[in-house]
């Protein structure tokens, strides 16, 4: 919570990633990827709730076995068509319909297994006193790394990431490591 305000963090990890098949369950630096941002979260000062979104029982295991929450995400929501505000819009929508309501939400790829709970939570001082929203980017040259997107629950209903929020975050390029394929891996292992 920040400023009496609940925050919802969401990790999408669907199954059918074509650029590195597993993805989220494969091996870095001894434990799964997702791992890594489930333990990031749930290190944050500020995260009240977090919830992986997956349609994949393995995904959905180990996330489990990691302390998260899961939402079942509908089919329709783990293809390639899926954009990540769809994905959190719908675990919002499951996480409201049955505990409470959420003033911000934290998109946690778990492809930047790097970030760090203070990443997680600079993004969501800076949103706060913004009243919108942050979103991370690498320090070298400026460009969203994807590992922390933080939306207030109103901007998110009516707005997707191509529309700027005004809260950045700068992060050093060893955390911004974005593990799309698998040689990303192995240059970051």
């Amino acid at each position: 919570m920040i400023n009496e305000q609940k925050v919802l963090a969401v990790i999408p990890a669907r199954s059918g990633s074509k650029r590195c098949p597993g993805k989220n369950l494969r091996q870095f630096r001894s434990k799964q990827l997702i791992a890594w941002s489930i333990e990031a979260g749930k290190a944050s000062k500020y995260i009240d709730r977090l919830v992986v979104s997956t349609e994949d029982a393995s995904i959905k295991f180990c996330a489990q076995s990691y302390g998260a929450e899961v939402v079942d995400r509908p089919a329709q929501l783990a293809d390639d068509n899926a954009s990540a505000e769809d994905v959190m819009r719908h675990a919002a929508d499951a996480a409201q319909a049955y505990y409470h309501e959420y003033q911000w939400i934290v998109l946690l790829q778990p492809t930047s297994p790097l970030r760090t709970a203070t990443d997680i939570d600079a993004c969501i001082e800076i949103a706060a006193r913004n009243g919108q929203g942050c979103i991370s980017y690498r320090q070298r040259n400026g460009t969203k790394n994807g590992a922390v997107y933080v939306a207030s629950a109103d901007w998110l209903r009516f707005h997707d990431f191509s529309t700027p929020l005004p809260g950045v975050y700068l992060m050093d390029d060893e955390r911004s490591a974005d593990l799309d394929y698998a040689e990303e891996f192995e240059l970051y292992e």
